[in-house]
């Protein structure tokens, strides 16, 4: 298994020298859907680091392709959710991921011109911002989607910035296109996005967990079970904040009770969700504290 790592590694260092972004991006889509299908967890975190700096190399050099963008894209941002806890190294990938998003949106013109206006003119950006997601079609769904969500992320990870309050409604409005077009897309993934903005927000600031229990439960309905990452953002941004400790403890056991091998295109998230779904467990009296005994 390693020497196939190191063959596909030399493959992509190979490519590097090549002027042909298409061919370049089908690669990296090519290992991005391999990584995937991984089972084995460790062997993909220590291999991993080399290759995202390949990744990061072509989509430098290529800010114009799409297919480049959002394969970088996809990539860091699966690597950081599954292996960077430190907040601050996950602030370096989410802002790297952002940058990446909007060179991706900025491909389109309408999206580059709205870009381009002026903050103090509100009004001429509100303009061109609905120009351009009027003009966003089922065919810009997987561009747009991903580049929409890794900007929330990087909002969503730093909101002490006034920059996030007032960046979270574009990224917002981009996801609500997608899932004006298809709120099935990519397993649910928009239905997934509103469970944890539902869940993640308190009422004042558009939070409300009735909300996050019917988006998450679209979500799993469209996942069919095939990724279990869902069922961890349900326990963690709905049972969690609902202080249900049955629910939260229930739905970690089913994760971990799945058999991962039944959906190989998503047997390495699959595997990662377990790891911490197990790791949950063994922190559940520290999550429902109020279980602690004070005796």
């Amino acid at each position: 298994m390693k020497k196939l790592v190191y063959c596909i590694f030399s493959i992509i260092l190979f490519l590097s020298f090549s002027s042909c972004a298409s061919l370049m991006s089908n690669m990296a889509g090519g290992l991005a859907d391999s990584l995937y299908e991984q089972n084995d967890v460790q062997l993909v975190k220590e291999g991993a680091p080399a290759f995202l700096l390949l990744v990061e190399g072509f989509v430098n050099d290529n800010k114009k392709s799409r297919d480049m963008l959002k394969n970088g894209i996809m990539i860091f941002s699966a690597y950081s959710g599954a292996f960077v806890q430190e907040p601050e190294r996950r602030k370096i990938f989410n802002k790297k991921t952002k940058t990446w998003a909007i060179d991706l949106l900025k491909t389109y013109k309408k999206f580059e011109k709205y870009y381009e206006i002026d903050p103090q003119d509100k009004e001429g950006k509100d303009e061109a911002l609905k120009v351009f997601l009027s003009s966003v079609k089922e065919k810009d769904i997987d561009y747009v989607f991903w580049a929409a969500y890794s900007w929330a992320l990087a909002i969503m990870d730093d909101l002490d910035s006034m920059d996030s309050f007032i960046e979270l409604p574009i990224a917002k409005s981009l996801i609500d296109r997608v899932y004006e077009l298809d709120s099935g897309f990519y397993y649910g993934a928009p239905h997934l996005f509103y469970g944890i903005f539902y869940g993640a927000y308190p009422e004042a600031f558009g939070g409300d967990l009735t909300k996050a229990q019917e988006e998450f439960e679209k979500a799993l309905e469209y996942s069919e079970g095939k990724l279990l990452m869902t069922k961890l953002f349900y326990a963690d941004f709905y049972f969690k904040p609902k202080l249900d400790k049955e629910g939260y403890v229930q739905i970690m056991n089913e994760v971990i009770e799945t058999d991962v091998d039944l959906h190989p295109e998503t047997r390495l998230m699959n595997l990662i969700a377990q790891e911490q779904a197990k790791t949950r467990l063994e922190e559940v009296d520290m999550t429902f504290f109020d279980e602690f005994n004070f005796e």
